[in-house]
This record gives C-alpha cells, sequence and structure tokens, in this order.
C-alpha cells in the first residue's frame, strides 16, 4: 500500500472513532513535563541520526546550517479510556511521530538541522467535541510543551542564529500561538520563513505578514489542500485566511499547473513523483486535481489535508533553498 493512500484512508478512520463516541470516553491522564534538555525529549535533534536527515528529491539536507524548529502534526489517535494528552515516553505514541520525522520533515532539512521535540499532544478528539474545559486544558498542554522546546532550541542555537519554523496540523497551531504570543521583536528579526500548513491562519491578527512572493523573508506561507469540487466551510472570514500557492509560492488566485510541481513524496524509498497536481486557491484553501500515483484509486476523499506537505514536496524544498540564499545575501553573513 503507497504511503499517500494510506495517510488519505486514516482521515476516514479518524472520523469513523469519533463517530463511535470514543471522544466522550477519554480519560484526563497528565503525565510528567519533557525535558528538553535531555536528548530523550527530541524526536530529531542533530545530536543522533534520524530520518529528518534524509537528504530527498533535489538536494542534500542542510545545505546552509540554518536550523529548522519542526512541530509535527496530530499523530494521538488514543481509544476508549485513553488520555486526552499523549505520554511522549509511550512507545507507540513514539513509533507514530516517526512518520512525520520520515515524510514530512525532509521537506525542509536542505536549510539545516531538523530539531522536532516530542510533545504532549492533545487527542485528535479534541476537534471534534464542543470546545470545553477539558479539550482546552489538552491543547494549553500541548502548547505550554512546544513553547519549552522552543527556548531550548533558541538555547542550543545560540543567539544572533537565524531559525525556520515548520509545522502541520495540530503543529501549525501551536507555532500560530508561539508567534503571537512568545516571539519577540529579535526573534521576529531571526525568522527566515514560517511554514504553518494544514490549518487556517488569521492573516488579520498573526503577528507576521503571509509571503507574498517566494523569496521574501519573515513572513508565512500556508495552506490547506483540498480536492477539486470539495465544498468547503470556513471558521473564520475567508479574506483573513492567509494561503500561499505552495508550487507559485504567492498569494494570488491564478492558477499553478502540475506541470510546475517539482515533485511529491509517494514512497519513502522511491523517487519523487513530479507533476503529480496542480494547486488553486479560492475560498481560503488550496483546491488540486486528483493525484495519480500507484495506490491512489484508494483515495476516498476530497480532503487531501494528510498530504499537505507531500503533494508540494520538491517545491518546498526548493523554495526553502530560494528563501535562505536571499535572506543569507541580504544579511551579509554565513552561518556556522
Amino acid at each position: 500500500m503507497r504511503f499517500l493512500s494510506q495517510i488519505f484512508s486514516a482521515i476516514a478512520v479518524a472520523f469513523l472513532l469519533t463517530s463511535c463516541g470514543l471522544s466522550l470516553a477519554l480519560q484526563e491522564e497528565i503525565s510528567t513535563p519533557p525535558d528538553y534538555t535531555s536528548l530523550e525529549s527530541w524526536a530529531s535533534h542533530p545530536e543522533f541520526a534520524d530520518y529528518s536527515d534524509s537528504s530527498l528529491a533535489f538536494y542534500q539536507a542542510n545545505q546552509f546550517g540554518v536550523p529548522v524548529f519542526f512541530v509535527y502534526p496530530t499523530v494521538h489517535f488514543p481509544e476508549k479510556d485513553g488520555s486526552w494528552s499523549a505520554d511522549i515516553t509511550n512507545p507507540d505514541y513514539q513509533a507514530a511521530v516517526i512518520t512525520p520525522i520520515k515524510y514530512q520533515a525532509p521537506a525542509f532539512n536542505v536549510a539545516g538541522p531538523v530539531f522536532t521535540p516530542y510533545y504532549r499532544q492533545a487527542a485528535y478528539q479534541v476537534y471534534n467535541v464542543a470546545p470545553n474545559p477539558t479539550t482546552a486544558r489538552a491543547y494549553r498542554i500541548a502548547y505550554e510543551d512546544v513553547k519549552a522546546a522552543f527556548d531550548q532550541f533558541l538555547v542550543e542555537i545560540g543567539p544572533g542564529t537565524p531559525f525556520i519554523l515548520a509545522g502541520h496540523s495540530q503543529g501549525t497551531d501551536h507555532l500560530e500561538h508561539l508567534i503571537n504570543s512568545h516571539l519577540t521583536s529579535e526573534h521576529l528579526d531571526r525568522l527566515v520563513v514560517a511554514y504553518l500548513i494544514g490549518m487556517p491562519i488569521d492573516q488579520c491578527k498573526i503577528a507576521i505578514p503571509i509571503c507574498e512572493t517566494e523569496t521574501q523573508t519573515g513572513c508565512f506561507c500556508s495552506w490547506r489542500t483540498y480536492a477539486e469540487g470539495a465544498e468547503i466551510t470556513n471558521k473564520l472570514e475567508e479574506e483573513c485566511i492567509g494561503v500561499t500557492n505552495p508550487i507559485t509560492w504567492n498569494a494570488s488566485k491564478e492558477p499553478a499547473e502540475a506541470s510546475q510541481n517539482l515533485g511529491a513524496l509517494v514512497r519513502y524509498d522511491k523517487s519523487l513523483i513530479p507533476n503529480i497536481t496542480d494547486a488553486r486557491i479560492d475560498q481560503g484553501v488550496v483546491y488540486a486535481k486528483r493525484p495519480h500515483f500507484p495506490g491512489s484509486w484508494m483515495i476516498r476523499t476530497k480532503n487531501y489535508h494528510r498530504g499537505d506537505i507531500n503533494l508540494y514536496f520538491a517545491s518546498i524544498q526548493e523554495n526553502v533553498r530560494r528563501r535562505l540564499l536571499l535572506y543569507l545575501r541580504e544579511h551579509s553573513k554565513e552561518v556556522q
């Protein structure tokens, strides 16, 4: 079974679990906060080898020495009597985190080493029940871990070092909160770009602008991917949803052709597939034609959320490279 078919199918499974009432049978079991001075609290880190070091597509990893702080999407899908908050020491949870480290993090590693913290992630079910104190606590616990990990990340990379933020889904939510509530003006001056993928970003409130060009820095890129014809319901006003085309890297509604898509990651052990789909901004999301690859017949959803990064994998790599070339030239310094 191919990777993209697996992850698209996982969306349907998650909704089935919620519809069965499992979201109402979780427990508040809060484990000890991670110690981010310990390597055991990191899923990827430059001091040990992991899948985030993989050189995929066109570029070798770590060409610029600019570190990336990556926050992975929701992988905590507890069943009945499970916990609202993940335990980072749980082997099953750690095993689930390998998938985004393997299939998403390398899209950004042309910049430099990828730091990915384990965090006490909120259960998937927080998205499928009415907001309440329990779900709010689970989300706050997850965010506090991400914030603590980011502070340790800053200690380890040293003062003055530029960095990239990258996240998907729940990880993006926590990074948006981090940017708005925790990053100082000095931090923002060092931010090359933030890839805030898979969640609607309120560009009317976020502390940094949306990227309008493929080389702009100090800005954010964001998109959510749906099949052409999908019906969209947005919680934000459309004019406040920041959307970037992940092929042309602007916010224009001018469509990008599939021929411009540099390559999708479908199988880790196979070459990337170019021209797999296009990208068109409308209604606060990116619409894409149905991708075709071995095993794509299994796709039964019009929500391509799980493929937000993989469908545009090589285009992301190239964009990271271009933004860094301009950033480093403008700042007239080399990053060790």
